[in-house]
């Protein structure tokens, strides 16, 4: 009953400082939304950042009628969690041909950096035959930044420790035999 126990608190401690480390080292995760839209739409870029004191931060893009727009700070849930920033831009009217054009759809990428310097890179697409304004839903809208560093690093993390653990309780179970 005892070991079992301990085994419970280990696994417990071991998991709060491996999710406390993803956590602070987490890259920043970017999304827009839609991620497919037509000439003069318009297009929501969201960056989540490690927790910051910035109000807000620039994002830029070929795509943007305006070329860079400023994303704000929404309410932070908890003190101390990561941070987000959204804001919204309006696509260029005449989108056809740009650096990523596949027959009638144009990639465009948006690039910023958070607060701390951490740079972010997220894209959407737009078609030359979606009539002006209008957005194709259904698309979805996704990161284009995987953690799978960090869900490796966690993994690892908790590997060890669940290692570490067995070799002390077994040690430990020896030595009162």
């Amino acid at each position: 009953m005892r070991s079992t126990r301990v085994i419970a608190a280990s696994g417990l401690t071991v998991a709060t400082l491996g999710l406390s480390a993803g956590a602070a080292f987490a890259k920043p995760v970017a999304s827009a939304s839609p991620h497919l839209v037509g000439p003069g739409g318009a297009v929501t870029i969201t960056v989540t950042c490690d927790p910051c004191k910035g109000r807000s931060i620039a994002a830029t893009s070929q795509g943007f009628a305006s070329g860079t727009i400023h994303l704000k700070r929404v309410a932070d849930r908890h003190p101390g969690t990561r941070s987000t920033f959204r804001g919204t831009a309006r696509v260029a009217s005449q989108v056809s041909g740009g650096p990523n054009h596949v027959g009638r759809y144009t990639t465009w990428g948006v690039d910023g950096k958070c607060p701390d310097g951490t740079a972010w890179h997220t894209s959407f697409k737009t078609d030359a035959k979606l009539p002006h304004g209008k957005v194709r839903t259904g698309a979805g809208g996704t990161s284009e930044d995987s953690n799978t560093t960090e869900i490796v690093a966690g993994a690892a993390v908790l590997a060890t420790a669940a290692i570490g653990g067995t070799y002390f309780l077994r040690r430990r179970q020896n030595d009162q035999s």
